[in-house]
């Protein structure tokens, strides 16, 4: 029995208690994914999207500190803390190359006044500097504009071009949408070998990046976002259920002959069906024998 299952009874029993505890949330999200649709979208989407999740981890907009303890000017010694900056993600992001950088909030400093203040101080975002560029992709063999930061310029050129740069990056540090569809549109060209046939010397760029090949149901699952992933299970348990249906005609052919190798219709009288004329199975029987 699943972990999720065994504590099943006693949420519905204290259904507010999972809300004040962390463990309640560990216990929805596993019970969240193990059941309805999501339980049978497949596991390589599912690492997927946790990995996707997590988010950026790079300290971009803080210096850490490489000691693990320091020591004050009294002598004592304390570990090192090294706060992470909160970054904001805006939608501009995920249409761009901003290699990890967001948007922060600050705070300005109050004027000066003769009675003090209550009221929070005025805020201040600080965005990074964007820049119109064009990367280019070997595997898709085109162009792309992107609107982009110099951090973003400078890891593709650490990754040695575009497409390195998005099939060796973690997805977690990738994190925008539009670059995780571009990486969808390379594995899925890598997938198929005939898409670099025509294409002069491309072969060798197909064994180049050999090692980053996975299977066409895996690539056309990378870079969906949930509601996306949820729509396309939908779409193949709909056709599951459409290719498991028996058109009528079929069933009554396999019905009636059936019944003929038992030998149950040969008393039947096809002139008292037509004359009562009888509605359903003795109906289509009579109208296959006209």
């Amino acid at each position: 029995m699943s972990y999720s299952k065994a504590i099943e009874p006693f949420i519905q029993k204290y259904p507010s208690w999972v809300y004040f505890t962390g463990v309640g949330g560990r216990m929805l999200k596993e019970n969240n994914w193990n059941t309805g649709i999501k339980k049978n979208i497949p596991k390589h989407y599912k690492d997927f999207y946790f990995t996707w999740q997590i988010g950026p981890q790079q300290h971009i907009h803080s210096r850490p500190g490489t000691n693990r303890f320091e020591k004050d000017e009294w002598g004592e010694i304390h570990p090192v803390q090294n706060p992470r900056i909160h970054v904001v993600y805006p939608e501009e992001f995920h249409a761009g190359l901003w290699g990890g950088e967001g948007v922060i909030k600050g705070l300005l400093k109050r004027p000066e006044t003769r009675h003090r203040s209550f009221k929070p101080p005025p805020a201040k975002y600080f965005w990074p500097k964007l820049f119109e560029g064009v990367v280019y992709s070997e595997i898709l063999d085109k162009r792309i504009e992107l609107i982009m930061t110099k951090r973003g310029v400078h890891l593709v050129d650490e990754a040695e071009g575009f497409d390195n740069y998005l099939l060796t990056t973690p997805v977690n540090e990738v994190y925008a949408w539009k670059l995780l569809r571009l990486k969808r549109e390379i594995l899925l060209t890598l997938a198929d070998k005939e898409n670099f046939a025509g294409r002069g010397g491309m072969v060798d760029l197909y064994e180049k990046y050999n090692q980053y090949i996975v299977s066409k149901e895996q690539a056309d699952w990378t870079g969906l976002k949930l509601q996306e992933a949820i729509k396309k299970q939908l779409v193949i348990e709909h056709n599951k259920i459409e290719l498991n249906k028996v058109p009528l005609k079929d069933k009554y052919r396999d019905e009636l002959v059936y019944l003929l190798k038992q030998g149950h219709l040969d008393d039947i009288d096809l002139g008292l069906v037509e004359d009562n004329k009888e509605p359903g199975f003795l109906g289509d029987i009579k109208k296959m024998f006209k």
